[in-house]
């Protein structure tokens, strides 16, 4: 049985905090690989910054001055992954935080980004089902 967070698409668990799912069961930009023609490769990261940005809006995600945004992959078999190939999507959603006006900009006194993390379905209390990805965001304090 899906999850409340995988049937709509986001949670807002408490007043300062959107998560927002993704049913990528695969990252879909990774770092490693071929990716084509640049154009094809161009094309394909716009569309995922875009996907990104309706997953926000859908959310009703308002402006926050300030956030932290963390990307968890949800993974069901149990076998190595690199953190460092979520880079280029983790990317493509900051941007996509960005264009969907909850902060200003990803810079880091803006937008705190802790390194994405890699996690077993099996371990998520139940947030999510399968394989796929999640956007947390959070509020932070606003600078005086």
């Amino acid at each position: 049985m899906r999850s409340n967070l995988e049937v709509y698409g986001f949670a807002h668990p408490d007043a300062d905090t959107w998560i927002i799912h993704y049913p990528w069961a695969t990252n879909p930009l990774p770092l490693n690989g071929s990716h084509g023609h640049p154009h094809a490769y161009h094309r394909k990261a716009r569309a995922i910054r875009d996907h990104g940005y309706r997953g926000i809006q859908h959310a009703h995600i308002p402006p926050l001055g300030r956030c932290t945004a963390q990307l968890t992959w949800w993974v069901s078999r149990d076998r190595v992954r690199d953190q460092d190939n979520l880079a280029d999507l983790e990317k493509r959603l900051f941007d996509a935080l960005v264009l969907a006006k909850v902060v200003e900009d990803d810079r880091p006194e803006l937008m705190a980004k802790p390194r994405g993390v890699i996690r077993h379905v099996r371990d998520s209390a139940g947030l999510v089902t399968e394989a796929c990805f999640t956007l947390a965001v959070t509020r932070s304090e606003t600078h005086a």
